[in-house]
């Protein structure tokens, strides 16, 4: 029943829904981890001056206090997150992450997140941590990997992800998608951030095996 379910979506939808499962578990997952399922091999860390726009045809967002953002190569609507701040500019303690489209394929509006893009994949969930103006923030898709939200000044927080032993704040990722399938398979992910020690924005490509949702 679930297997007809889903093959009756129209084919976007079905991009979108399997692409969703398996993507945000991607990024946050330890790179030089080759366990878990699909298999990550890294394949290079470039550090660069400036942030670099891996694909020009595509729109960055720049929302209101702007946390991350995600892009895919099967067109150019995003996936953007951004922080909530109280009238004295501290996290909002309700929702502190709002999550949503920006449908640059389209006309550039707002749309939310299908219940199945939320519950599987691109939604998050927050929780306290013992360090002042820090929350621990998961993905849907992989919550075993947490992020930190790091709240460093008033209306001002980012993102952070540990590899290696180094904190990088993370600006945004993007995948290469192969739709030619009944399922997307994610065959490379790019991942673009900034590294507080040195300065210099860090791009680490990572190869993807086995990145198709099967069940």
């Amino acid at each position: 029943m679930i297997w007809h379910a889903f093959t009756t979506l129209p084919r976007m939808r079905r991009i979108t829904m399997g692409v969703c499962l398996l993507i945000m578990g991607l990024f946050v997952a330890p790179i030089a981890s080759v366990s878990a399922k699909p298999a990550l091999s890294h394949l290079s860390r470039i550090e660069t001056s400036h942030l670099p726009h891996v694909n020009r045809e595509f729109r960055h967002p720049a929302e209101a206090h702007q946390l991350f953002f995600l892009q895919r190569t099967l067109n150019a609507n995003t996936v953007v997150y951004t922080t909530h701040f109280d009238h004295s500019g501290k996290l909002n303690q309700e929702t502190p992450v709002s999550v949503y489209w920006r449908r640059f394929q389209e006309n550039g509006q707002v749309m939310p997140l299908r219940w199945y893009e939320r519950v599987f994949g691109f939604g998050v969930k927050l929780r306290k941590t013992d360090k002042p103006n820090t929350l621990h923030m998961t993905f849907n898709g992989l919550k075993s990997h947490p992020l930190e939200l790091r709240q460093t000044a008033p209306f001002t927080a980012a993102l952070y992800a540990r590899f290696d032993d180094r904190d990088y704040r993370l600006i945004y990722a993007y995948l290469d998608v192969d739709e030619s399938g009944l399922f997307p398979k994610v065959t490379r992910l790019r991942l673009y951030t900034h590294d507080p020690e040195t300065g210099l924005f860090v791009t680490h490509t990572i190869a993807v095996s086995g990145g198709a949702y099967t069940e």
